[in-house]
């Protein structure tokens, strides 16, 4: 199933490359460069980074809803996703048809590949674009619901040429499908007649054709045994002469000829066919019928001696696969799978490695085995699913394997961070920042004081200029003098000076009053600046105090990479449980399959052994009855 989406995929990629190419592009720069970045991926079948380019230029407003809907729509089908990729494409290629009706058609093969017929049809019987489907896809159409029709209801007479007109180069395996499901429902006349179709009436085209080359041969071979079945050995004979002998698939022909020439008493011509067949793998029933109706026809040839060795010869082949099958059985274990995955030892059985892939230039997971017992089976696309499914968790187990080691060096480097962050704490309240201001505060507190009591005081005087200060002193030392003077009785000189005093006096109070407000500004200025200094070093501050002491991203981040890490745990021992479930499956799948080989050749092994009893047995009775 995997490998059918995964070929669906690339034919998307085809049937899309009209409607991408028309797609206008968009105005902003950034958001063309998105679109082209993720079809870069998507045509390197790199599905998932082509997708998370898009979804992730959407979220942050670089990328329109509409734009990328048909690429977006492409790599969901890819991805097997019909709803949401019929949800993208449907309003996207409204104005194209031909690649609407081509999107649709692949919607429904998804829901066919997976089984669902209901979904499938649902979706083609809403096309409403059929007529521009490609006339190859309607044939495709066609021929997958005759295929569904033969698997689920009893076969439906139709004309061969009917099918031929209709269906093209799917014919072919329509006539040979409608054949085996007649001979299952035991009407052979009706089976041959479909083999015929498919063998006689082929254009001459299909002859070159080896896909059609290989269903003639098998057509032949079932031929064959229906004309055997209806006892008529001699057509029986030409349909299996027909099969080509070049092919690894003629044994089921070449065991059928030598029935068919044994029946009808010709057991010469069934022996050399035999002989041929049972020189080849014993991997193959036929091969394996064919070692054991060998002595029968010896028999009929009435040569026991050689009917014995015969039967001698085919115990002892028999024994030995017996024996090789079980082995087999014996490795094949979910250890060993699982083992051979991780590239631990390169086995003699069963390799699972990764294989470049040249159409997309990636590896893929592939099972490869050089016994033949098991080549077929591994071989076959549902055995082949089951690896990569179980290569996809060992590369998920790998990937989340190296994530303890990054949380847990994340983490050291958070506790680092955060350690150096209070060692620089006290680094910072030890500079001469703090003790800046300190000192600036310290100048501070007389300054505003002074300030304070001059303006509470109206001390015009304490503002004014030195000399005017110096003169204002004089005269008030002045005045005090004269208060003594007056104190000592010497009043009438003492008033003539004070008058004089008291004018100069009031003339300075007068000058300082004129440039108080101007002298108070220029006092305050300096104290203005000590307080715009202590708010910058304030400021400063509080931002390395927040840095130093407030870190919101630290604490709260290790308690997340706490809880990633018993996430990812936990997924890892999920994904070690899903691992050895699926790999204990894969093994049964191989052990049932072994297991059908050794019940097939124990039966053929006490067949021969049981034939050469009988033979034994003639012979002594023989010999008996001689004396």
């Amino acid at each position: 199933m995997k490998q059918g989406l995964r070929r669906l995929g690339l034919i998307s990629v085809a049937l899309l490359v009209p409607a991408l190419s028309e797609a206008q592009e968009p105005a902003d720069g950034r958001a063309a460069l998105h679109e082209g970045v993720a079809r870069y991926h998507y045509y390197q079948q790199d599905y998932l980074p082509a997708l998370s380019e898009l979804m992730v230029a959407r979220e942050r407003g670089q990328l329109d809803e509409g734009r990328g809907a048909i690429l977006e729509g492409a790599i969901r089908l890819a991805f097997g996703m019909s709803g949401s990729a019929r949800r993208q494409l449907d309003p996207a290629l409204q104005d194209k048809p031909e690649q609407r009706a081509a999107a649709t058609f692949y919607l429904g093969k998804l829901h066919y590949l997976r089984g669902n017929w209901r979904g499938a049809t649902e979706v083609w019987s809403g096309m409403v674009d059929f007529n521009a489907l490609a006339p190859e896809l309607k044939r495709e159409q066609r021929a997958l619901e005759w295929q569904w029709r033969l698997r689920t209801d009893a076969p439906r007479a139709v004309e061969a040429e009917q099918l031929w007109d209709e269906l093209g180069d799917w014919a072919p395996q329509i006539l040979y499908n409608l054949g085996g499901a007649y001979a299952r429902a035991g009407e052979h006349a009706q089976a041959r007649d479909y083999y015929r179709a498919l063998v006689d009436e082929a254009p001459s085209h299909f002859y070159s054709n080896t896909e059609y080359l290989a269903l003639r041969d098998r057509a032949f071979t079932a031929l064959g045994y229906s004309h055997l079945l209806a006892g008529e050995f001699a057509r029986a004979e030409e349909a299996f002469d027909q099969v080509r002998l070049t092919r690894d698939e003629t044994e089921q022909a070449l065991l059928g000829y030598g029935w068919a020439a044994l029946e009808r008493g010709d057991p010469r011509t069934a022996v050399r066919a035999w002989q041929a067949l049972s020189k080849r793998s014993l991997t193959q029933s036929a091969a394996q019928e064919a070692l054991v109706a060998l002595p029968y026809a010896y028999a009929q040839l009435e040569a026991p001696a050689a009917a014995l060795e015969a039967y001698d010869g085919a115990e002892r082949r028999l024994e030995v696969e017996l024996a090789r099958v079980r082995e087999l059985a014996r490795v094949l274990t979910a250890d060993y799978l699982l083992a051979q995955l991780e590239h631990e030892n390169t086995g003699d059985y069963l390799a699972l490695r990764g294989q470049e892939n040249w159409l997309t230039l990636t590896e893929e997971t592939v099972a490869q085995s050089p016994d033949p017992y098991l080549s077929d089976w591994v071989n076959q696309s549902r055995f082949q699913s089951q690896v990569q499914a179980l290569a996809d968790l060992q590369d998920q187990d790998h990937l989340l394997a190296s994530w303890p080691d990054k949380l847990s060096h994340y983490a050291e480097l958070l506790r680092d961070k955060r350690a150096l962050r209070q060692d620089r704490q006290a680094d910072v309240a030890r500079e001469a920042l703090w003790q800046q201001a300190e000192e600036l505060r310290r100048r501070r507190a007389p300054l505003a004081d002074e300030l304070a009591r001059i303006e509470r005081e109206g001390d015009v005087i304490a503002l004014a200029d030195a000399d005017t200060r110096a003169l204002y002193e004089r005269t008030r030392n002045a005045l005090a003098r004269l208060d003594r003077l007056v104190a000592a009785g010497r009043t009438d000189e003492a008033r003539e000076r004070r008058a004089r005093l008291e004018l100069y006096q009031g003339i300075l109070l007068w000058r300082a009053a004129q440039n108080y407000h101007a002298n108070l500004w220029q006092t305050q200025k300096p104290l203005r600046q000590l307080d715009r200094a202590l708010e910058t070093l304030a400021e400063r501050r509080e931002r390395v105090s927040a840095i130093v002491n407030h870190n919101p991203d630290i604490g709260p981040t290790l308690e997340r990479m706490a809880a990633l890490e018993a996430q990812v745990e936990d997924q890892r021992a999920r994904l070690r449980e899903a691992r050895q479930t699926r790999a204990q499956a894969l093994a049964e799948s191989l052990q049932g399959h072994l297991e059908r080989h050794q019940q097939r050749l124990t039966q053929y092994l006490a067949r021969v052994r049981l034939g050469a009893a009988r033979l034994q047995d003639q012979a002594l009775r023989a010999g008996e009855g001689a004396q």
